[in-house]
């Protein structure tokens, strides 16, 4: 396979490639053979036919099919000879196939390669902001399940009958349950607000291009599942129409935001030699953690 390559931009690339000789031929062969054993010719059982009739009579279904079967393999094939990572699918073109060879083109983008200084990632500073569990947060809390269980009895449990509903012995084991769950909640939501800290940090420091066929991609997913969750909600299909640019438009920043940090935490994963196949944020943002200063 003889390849050649260009670079058009910092992560866009178009890749030529052309197959021929006496492997290439066998190989198409091979394959022709193959798919013709799904074919029918008058006078002949199906598959028994011999190559050069199955070539008279269904050269074009031959080579569409060979095509749609090989071209996948031969593209990762040329990419692989050349030493790069495509990020997203690949857009082929110029495909001619000949009997003795066979050329495409094939554009798309490699993965962004981030350059790191430790600087940019350890040492992240993160705010501390302790949190107290104040007794009329409790009583929110039990007054909200009262009036729900009311709807249910159609009457008011006093705090005895609401604290044994609940599976407690005494009102005061209920109110400790009931502080335990508030502070697990708070315990979340800080997590939740260091995770974002240090996201926010990270697409503030780290610079780098992006795959704008997987920002496209991404954002077309954010924008269907916005939609069905609005169709969910039973909201007018006139109105999703209305909005929808609205929405396009609020998702974007996302889209290219989320694609961006999971570049830079794929990077910091690779510099630090972090395992986390399958659960890069994760594993990642717990090193971070490990390694930044509490205010």
């Amino acid at each position: 396979m003889k390849v050649e390559i260009k670079k058009v931009d910092k992560l866009k690339r178009i890749i030529k490639a052309q197959l021929s000789g006496e492997d290439f031929e066998k190989e198409k062969k091979e394959a022709y053979k193959e798919i013709g054993k799904s074919m029918k010719i008058d006078g002949f059982r199906q598959g028994t036919a011999p190559l050069e009739v199955l070539e008279k009579h269904h050269s074009k279904a031959l080579k569409e099919e060979f095509l749609r079967k090989m071209l996948p393999v031969y593209y990762e094939k040329a990419i692989t000879e050349v030493n790069l990572t495509p990020a997203g699918l690949p857009r082929i073109y110029d495909v001619e196939l000949t009997d003795a060879q066979l050329s495409f083109a094939a554009e798309f983008n490699v993965r962004p390669e981030i350059e790191l200084k430790e600087t940019d990632y350890r040492g992240i500073k993160i705010k501390e902001k302790k949190f107290e569990i104040k007794e009329e947060e409790i009583e929110k809390v039990i007054a909200n399940l009262k009036e729900g269980i009311k709807k249910t009895l159609n009457k008011d449990l006093t705090d005895d009958e609401l604290c044994k509903w609940a599976g407690y012995a005494t009102a005061s084991e209920f109110k400790d349950a009931v502080r335990i769950e508030i502070s697990i909640e708070k315990l979340r939501e800080r997590r939740k607000r260091i995770d974002s800290s240090i996201s926010q940090h990270l697409l503030k420091t780290i610079d780098t291009a992006l795959p704008q066929n997987e920002v496209e991609h991404y954002h077309k997913e954010l924008v269907n599942r916005e939609i069905h969750n609005l169709k969910l909600r039973n909201v007018p299909d006139e109105d999703i129409e209305k909005y929808k640019k609205e929405i396009e438009d609020k998702l974007k920043p996302l889209a290219e935001d989320e694609i961006k940090l999971y570049y830079i935490l794929e990077a910091i994963a690779k510099k630090e030699s972090l395992k986390a196949e399958n659960n890069l944020g994760e594993v990642v943002l717990g090193f971070l953690l490990s390694v930044a200063k509490y205010e």
